[in-house]
């Protein structure tokens, strides 16, 4: 690949993203205990990744803070108004000719931000002092940080974790215990029986909506509302969880499923 990039496919063969990696000792400034400055080097891994899905994602967002900046200009507004694009104007004091003055404020759209970011797009560069990883393995690391963010959102929305109604210490310490095991419980399904191929979201949906009624001695109705989700579950799992109606058997083979 040009400049040393090699790529990374999916299973269809599509190109997730491309990568190169280094190691190399690299300087770095410290202050001491004493307050002096000194410089010393410390050994680090490199990995630049280029995302070609990230950078039509990046681009879209900056020529639409772009068309933002131009309308602002030509409505004259207020340096305050601008918000995020302001990145891509030069506030100046200009008269009529051009030329700097300390009267009225004149808006210039910063070609040179504009062009840099437009070739930055889609690029990431990754640091770490784990040498022994590979590129693709801190790739893969720093892109699964959000599970984390998720798993506390997961806590506080579909598992009521706050706020806490409970007083005594130990009930409070049971109360999030349980949260954390059910976060923990659900990633290992998610993860490791399901392949990973179903989102959280999705699967708290399931477990909270799945309803059945029994309307004779061995018969049941499936209530739930047919999903893809549900599908590809039930393609995963085998479980007779799009029948409409449910013999005892399939009811009781559902609630002794092991994964």
């Amino acid at each position: 690949m040009k400049n040393g990039y090699r790529e990374v496919k999916n299973k269809k063969g599509d190109v997730l993203y491309r990568i190169k990696e280094c190691v190399d000792d690299s300087p770095h400034t410290i202050t001491d205990k004493n307050g002096r400055k000194r410089t010393i080097k410390l050994r680090e891994k490199r990995a630049v990744t280029f995302n070609p899905s990230l950078a039509k994602k990046q681009i879209y967002e900056i020529n639409r803070q772009i068309e933002k900046a131009r309308a602002l200009k030509a409505s004259q507004a207020k340096k305050s108004e601008y918000g995020d694009c302001a990145k891509y104007v030069t506030f100046l004091t200009a008269d009529k000719k051009g030329k700097e003055t300390d009267g009225k404020v004149k808006v210039v759209l910063n070609e040179e931000a504009v062009g840099k970011n437009l070739e930055l797009a889609g690029y990431n560069l990754l640091v770490t002092s784990e040498t022994s990883m590979s590129g693709s393995e801190i790739y893969s690391t720093y892109h699964n940080l959000w599970r984390i963010e998720e798993s506390f959102r997961i806590m506080k929305s579909q598992l009521d974790a706050r706020p806490v109604y409970l007083q005594k210490e130990q009930t409070i310490t049971g109360h999030f215990l349980i949260c954390y095991l059910t976060v923990l419980l659900t990633r290992l399904l998610q993860i490791k029986a399901l392949d990973n191929s179903l989102c959280s979201e999705e699967m708290f949906n399931f477990f909270h909506g799945f309803r059945s009624v029994k309307i004779s001695d061995r018969k049941y109705i499936n209530l739930a509302r047919k999903s893809d989700f549900i599908a590809l579950l039930a393609e995963k799992t085998g479980l007779p969880l799009t029948s409409y109606f449910l013999s005892e058997a399939q009811i009781k083979k559902m609630l002794s499923h092991r994964f």
